[in-house]
Order: C-alpha cells, then sequence, then structure tokens
C-alpha cells in the first residue's frame, strides 16, 4: 500500500491530530482518480457520493441557471484542496452544482458510505470530518460576505491574495464569473491595476 502524500497528511493534521494507525485506516479506503482537463468530476443533478483532496491540478465548482454558467469557487493550491459537492455529499440529494478540471487533476477520493464507517470507528476521524466542514462554511460565508459587501475591484484584489496565481492558470472569463462581473470589466479592472 502506498504512503499519504505528506501534503494530505499536513492537511489532515491541521484539524485533527491522527495516529499513524489512523492515517493508515484511511489510506486503505482511499481510491486515486485522475481527471483530465475538461473531464466532469461530477456534474449538476448527480448525488456526490466522494469527498476528494486535490494532489494536483485546478478545478472549478459552477451551477448552471437560464443557460448561464456561475462559477462559486476554485478548487487550487493550499485554499480549498477539498473537492465535492458537500451539500449533495452531507445531504444524499441531487447536487445544484457541476466541478470540472481545469487542467489535468490528480485527486485522492473517499466514499460516502466509507467515510461514515471510519467516522463510527474513530473519534479523531470525525473530529476531522467536522472541522474540515466547518472550515468549508466558513469559507462559503466569507465568499457570501464578500458578493454582497465589496465592489469588484476589492473581490479582484480579494481573489489575487487568495488564489496568487490562478489568474494565470484559469480563463478570465471563469474569472469574471466568479467575480459577478462581465469579462470586459474584468478586462478594465486588470488594467487599472
Amino acid at each position: 500500500m502506498s504512503q499519504l502524500p505528506p501534503k494530505l497528511v499536513e492537511t489532515l493534521q491541521q484539524f485533527s491530530k491522527l495516529s499513524d494507525n489512523e492515517l493508515d485506516t484511511l489510506n486503505s479506503n482511499l481510491e486515486h482518480k485522475l481527471v483530465k482537463k475538461g473531464e466532469h468530476y461530477m456534474r449538476q443533478g448527480q448525488v456526490c457520493n466522494y469527498l476528494g483532496f486535490l494532489t494536483s491540478g485546478t478545478m472549478r465548482v459552477y451551477h448552471l441557471a437560464k443557460d448561464k454558467e456561475y462559477t462559486s469557487y476554485f478548487n487550487f493550491g493550499d485554499r480549498n484542496p477539498f473537492v465535492s459537492s458537500f451539500s449533495s455529499f452531507i445531504t444524499r440529494k441531487p447536487s445544484q452544482e457541476s466541478i470540472h478540471a481545469l487542467e489535468d487533476c490528480e485527486l485522492l477520493v473517499i466514499s460516502y458510505d466509507n467515510l461514515q464507517k471510519l467516522y463510527e470507528a474513530s473519534f479523531a476521524l470525525q473530529k476531522m470530518g467536522r472541522l474540515i466542514a466547518e472550515y468549508n462554511y466558513t469559507l462559503a460565508i466569507k465568499r457570501i460576505y464578500s458578493l454582497q459587501h465589496f465592489s469588484a475591484q476589492e473581490r479582484y484584489n480579494e481573489l489575487l491574495h487568495i488564489y496568487p496565481n490562478l489568474v494565470n492558470h484559469v480563463p478570465h472569463h471563469y474569472i469574471a464569473s466568479y467575480l459577478g462581473i462581465t469579462p470586459e470589466s474584468l478586462s478594465r479592472i486588470r488594467k487599472e491595476k
């Protein structure tokens, strides 16, 4: 059995101190998944059955409404390594969002059922899951606050702070969608920088 990637261990240990046994148990329940550029990890309307940890690549979470795509967030680097439609994963109901790869991505994934078994077997793993959920909740609240209270320029500056290299990896119309502005407005903001 291969070892967990050091970055995954480091990230998980920030949420809960896991023993070698717990890390081994977790590792034995993970599957390696490749998602090629342009492919979907999951689509709107499906029930999300997996929680993934992004080991390389960039993914975009978005939803479709009235024939228009709205970017919710990106899974990239250290900011959002956990890939899932969390609402669907937790409630077991169809997802309102899709997740697709903006470049070739590698993930380690665990199924909902296996994760529940791990939670039952280990308090530390249960605590880890709770704290990861709380972390993602706080990210969502910050995102909502930003959209409601920051100007487009402030949201762009925040994007550069949160995802320093993202603008070099992601098509600008996705960045504009994330910021809630048109691509033309994004061009103007970038010229003023």
